[in-house]
């Protein structure tokens, strides 16, 4: 698939387009908070602080993610470096009070939580990026 048919089927800024790169970053922070959980580092930080920790490497790398795929390289790095890092530590505190609430509230398989906590701040990260940190407009 070409870049033309890529922005035709998920121009950039969307929703769509947002998911696509969110996927790959999702399986990305997965992979990681799934070693993390297998390693002494569960025991050492618990349950949310292997979570924390998988959020805190993962957002490096789903910044640049977003800036060269979904969005667009026109902004200085640092200053969507900056923004992007305070939209991810808002998100970041709040998903892992939202994890912790889940995890310590709902006899939900860990995985399922871990699906639906990801939803609900992936949508927030979306928005405060388009509108806040990349000022996206098509």
């Amino acid at each position: 698939m070409d870049t033309k048919q890529i922005a035709i089927i998920a121009p950039r800024g969307t929703i769509r387009r947002f998911a696509t790169a969110g996927a790959i970053n999702t399986l990305l922070f997965w992979i990681l908070w799934e070693i993390l959980r297998l390693s002494p580092a569960l025991e050492l930080f618990s349950e949310t602080g292997v979570w924390a920790i998988a959020w805190i490497i993962s957002c490096t790398i789903a910044h640049f993610t977003h800036r060269y795929f979904t969005f667009d390289g026109r902004k200085d790095v640092k200053t969507t470096m900056i923004g992007a890092f305070t939209v991810y530590a808002i998100g970041g505190a709040l998903s892992t009070i939202s994890y912790e609430f889940l995890v310590s509230n709902l006899a939900f398989q860990i995985r399922l939580i871990f699906v639906i906590n990801m939803l609900i701040w992936g949508l927030f990260t979306w928005a405060s990026m388009r509108w806040f940190v990349f000022e996206y407009d098509e």
